[in-house]
């Protein structure tokens, strides 16, 4: 194919998000859970036997497999934690997306239906409710951290101008924390709540 055709076949091209070939894709429910006239979000806590993140509050969700859609994915994982069915489960919608450099994460909206409070102790420690409306009348607490760039020891400075001088421009990370009646909720489950919540007000 001559590059003239190339470029002609990529008009209309959807942008995707470059270094996202690189990043862990997860995907997440956050579930809604209907709770007398008024609306409660359920969170997890994480396990202490997991070797990533044991004892953070998050949402169900998980790995995405090969093959497998986002959606597909937060529903599997939602059943395989919380011990639940597809049929408990009502789609409303695809929150924002989360992305950094090694990590996208889809979120998905939806109604938890005819949940018990039973869950998978293999992944998960215990579960808790918050009231929806909890978050929108409560900002998160902000903090901030610089994130420092450190260079391997082959990196090529000979290459860049300024070498080991080169004046590195300084990252600062905001990090969002909801604190609810003991449990914190922080790092990326915390922005896609913060979202989620956004998006209702």
């Amino acid at each position: 194919m001559s590059l003239e055709l190339r470029l002609d076949s990529l008009k209309g091209r959807t942008a995707g998000l470059i270094l996202q070939e690189n990043c862990r894709r997860s995907s997440v429910l956050i579930p809604l859970i209907k709770n007398g006239n008024d609306y409660e979000l359920l969170f997890e806590v994480r396990s202490a036997r997991l070797g990533r993140q044991p004892g953070d509050s998050c949402f169900p969700g998980g790995g995405i497999k090969d093959g497998e859609t986002p959606m597909a994915a937060a529903i599997r994982e939602t059943c395989e934690e919380l011990l639940v069915q597809p049929e408990n489960i009502d789609i409303l919608f695809e929150n924002d997306v989360f992305y950094n450099t090694d990590t996208v994460v889809y979120p998905f909206a939806a109604f938890l239906k005819d949940y018990n409070g039973s869950f998978s102790e293999r992944e998960v420690s215990e579960v808790f409710t918050v009231p929806l409306s909890y978050f929108i009348e409560n900002d998160p607490v902000l903090y901030e951290s610089e994130i420092i760039r450190v260079p391997q020891k082959d990196f090529p400075f000979d290459l860049i101008a300024g070498g080991r001088d080169y004046k590195w421009p300084l990252r600062k990370d905001k990090e969002l924390f909801y604190i609810y009646e003991g449990h914190t909720i922080w790092g990326i489950t915390a922005r896609i709540t913060n979202a989620f919540v956004k998006l209702l007000k």
